[in-house]
């Protein structure tokens, strides 16, 4: 069964990423794990119970505070089978969710944007940063207070790579859950002279390996990437953005890599759907 990863700061500001979490779980029919990291304050030594008593005192209270908070905020729809709280100790949150990546064989994390009343810096854009570069899985980042809605038009920016089509192999089974429209949506430079030509050698790599058929192709004319897709997803409402991390080699790339991935989700509004390159 594919399987989310949530990770949240039990914040009342991580509500609605809880939720989305949630629906999405419902709609791939996917086994959701939401996880809270805490840190547990230096221990003196003249303290009555061992440091063993104490780290499993602290464990207990936190799955319990975990618990309480998911079930205040969530409305469980989920079978036993798919649901399953966990909580870890870590001083630091991104090795504590890289380390429960690697454990539990994620498919998707999904984390809150920056949010300035998170605790410990704890849904921040630099957590975010740190998860995207170990390219551990896709990471699904949820804007502070955005609403689940059905998905129906995802916009993916390419840059018409043949790595483009393994995130959009992957991209198709989520949308035909969704029997949504995947965009697929180029912003070529004042140099690029080919743009047209490539688009039409990468639809059909593309029809060759992808069998889904709501899938269309725009070229936006803009001064920059980021103003290029802000308007694409203002002007079509796209309900998700997605964007593949590049190691920016090969031909045809140029400026999305890492620095543009971490500069969209600080400008987003939408959620953003981050797949690295490397990762089959």
């Amino acid at each position: 069964m594919y399987t989310i990863l949530y990770a949240t700061d039990c914040s009342k500001n991580s509500i609605s990423a809880l939720n989305y979490a949630k629906n999405l779980c419902e709609n791939l029919n996917a086994r959701l794990i939401i996880f809270h990291i805490y840190d547990i304050p230096p221990i003196s030594t003249s303290n009555i119970r061992s440091v063993e008593q104490i780290h499993k005192l602290a464990y207990a209270e936190q799955k319990k505070i975990l618990e309480a908070y998911c079930q205040k905020h969530m409305d469980e729809n989920l079978s036993k089978n798919q649901l399953k709280y966990s909580v870890a100790q870590n001083i630091s949150v991104s090795k504590g969710i890289a380390d429960k990546i690697k454990k539990e064989d994620i498919d998707m994390l999904v984390i809150g944007m920056k949010d300035a009343h998170s605790k410990r810096g704890f849904l921040s854009g630099n957590i975010a940063n740190k998860l995207i570069d170990k390219n551990l899985c896709p990471i699904l980042i949820i804007p502070a207070g955005y609403n689940y809605k059905q998905i129906k038009k995802m916009t993916y920016a390419s840059d018409f790579e043949s790595s483009d089509i393994i995130a959009l192999e992957k991209l198709a089974a989520i949308a035909e859950s969704f029997d949504a429209k995947i965009d697929i949506v180029h912003i070529p430079t004042s140099e690029e002279y080919t743009a047209m030509q490539q688009m039409e050698w990468f639809k059909e790599l593309l029809e060759a390996q992808v069998t889904y058929k709501k899938i269309g192709f725009h070229m936006v004319l803009a001064n920059s990437i980021e103003e290029g897709l802000r308007i694409h997803v203002k002007d079509e409402k796209a309900d998700l953005l997605v964007m593949l991390e590049r190691e920016n080699k090969g031909i045809f790339a140029r400026l999305f890599n890492k620095d543009m991935v971490k500069k969209m989700e600080s400008l987003a509004t939408i959620p953003i759907l981050c797949y690295n390159s490397i990762r089959k």
